[in-house]
Order: C-alpha cells, then structure tokens, then sequence
C-alpha cells in the first residue's frame, strides 16, 4: 500500500472512528466487538482503495460494511440488533463525562431511560433506520441496504419519530 493511501485511510480513521464505534455500540456490539469490526472495515477500505476502486463517501461506505458484518454476526450468532444493558450503560457513562452537577446529572439520567424505554418500543427495523439516519445515511442508502424502496424507509422512520415524540411528550 503507498503511503499517500495510508495517509487518506489514516485520516479518514481519525475523523470516522468514534461516530462508527457508537454506530456499533448502538447496533448491539460489544465494545471489544466494534473495535474489531471497525479495524476490519478499515482494512477492507485500504483493500478496495488499493486495487483502484473509488468510494464517493468513505463514512457511508464503512456504515454499509458494518451494517454488512453486524449482520452475518447476529446470523452467525442468532442474536437481535438491540441495545444490550452494558452497551448502554457505557454509553450513558460517555455522555457524563463532561461531569454535569449532581441535579443536571439526575435530570439527564431520568431523560436517558425514558429515550430507551421509548427506543425499546421501536421495531427492530425502525430502530435500525434511525440509527442509520443518524449516521448520516440517505434515505436512499438505507433502502438499498435493507433492499427495501425509499418510501417504505421514509415511513418507517416518520412512523418511528412520531411514537418517539409522542413518548417523550407523555414523560
């Protein structure tokens, strides 16, 4: 690999990594999981690079090759894309981090749990649109992923922000 390839690929690590691993984290992946999933896409970019291809939006792709792999682990291990209670809790721990006071901290922490009750009451696929979308992902990209249309991706995610709203208007 030259290293103007490893530069790009270095730099694109950099900027992406954090924002796939909480994608992964958020997907069901353990934090050792994602690490590795992450690495792997990394090299798999470096080899689709390497033997001159071209991808348009490196974090899209990346997105789609995790998506790829957290797949064939869940079939491989016949477990469900959810968020797991230690995910979470890790997750919760990073958004303190910053270290609010003791009642900011109450406050974020009842508006925590009443996000996952609301998000445990999403469908599984609903729940994964959202996460795409948040990622940064196209109506469009996620419809090709789940080959699905685009309107049927577009509902499901309007479907699933009004019942988040409506959910978060009764707490």
């Amino acid at each position: 690999m030259n290293e103007e390839l490893t530069r790009y690929v270095s730099e694109l690590y950099q900027e992406h990594s954090r924002s796939l691993f909480r994608h992964m984290m958020l997907s069901g992946s353990s934090a050792a999981e994602a690490d590795d999933l992450i690495q792997e896409a990394f090299l798999r970019l470096c080899r689709h690079l390497g033997s001159g291809q071209q991808v348009d939006n490196p974090k899209s792709w990346l997105l789609r090759v995790l998506h790829n792999f957290r797949i064939d682990q869940v079939r491989k291990y016949k477990r469900e894309l959810t968020l797991e209670q230690p995910e979470f809790d890790f997750l919760v721990s990073q958004l303190h981090a910053t270290g609010p006071d003791a009642e900011q901290q109450l406050i974020a922490d009842e508006k925590l749990e009443h996000l996952q009750e609301a998000i445990a009451k999403l469908t599984p696929r609903q729940y994964q649109y959202l996460l795409l979308r948040a990622d940064g992902l196209k109506l469009r990209e996620i419809a090709e992923l789940f080959r699905v249309t685009v309107q049927t991706v577009s509902e499901s995610c309007a479907r699933a922000m009004l019942e988040l709203g409506r959910l978060s208007d009764e707490t």
